[in-house]
């Protein structure tokens, strides 16, 4: 198995902000930042003409949705971490 192999199956914090959103687009930084676990995982933080904001979470094959309205809040970050643990650690 070559490096892009297993890389690319490593688990996938997918964050989408709203095109010229600077405070989304930052949001998804502390976010990538505050990310803190044993497991490692990919990060992809992009913007598309009419994509709305959203955090999903991909394992494998399986999308989670995270989030799908911004709020820039501590709590919102903190419960949006702890729900990708659960899914990292099976117990979700």
């Amino acid at each position: 198995m070559g490096c892009g192999e297993s890389k690319e199956k490593l688990p996938t914090l997918l964050c989408f902000f709203e095109t010229g959103n600077e405070e989304q687009k930052n949001y998804c930084i502390k976010l990538k930042d505050n990310f803190k676990h044993e497991k490692p995982i990919r990060f992809e933080i992009k913007s598309s003409p009419g994509v709305n904001f959203s955090i999903k979470f991909k394992i494998k094959e399986k999308v989670y949705n995270i989030e799908s309205v911004f709020n820039d809040s501590e709590v919102q970050m903190n419960n949006s971490l702890n729900i990708m643990y659960k899914y990292l650690d099976g117990t979700n």
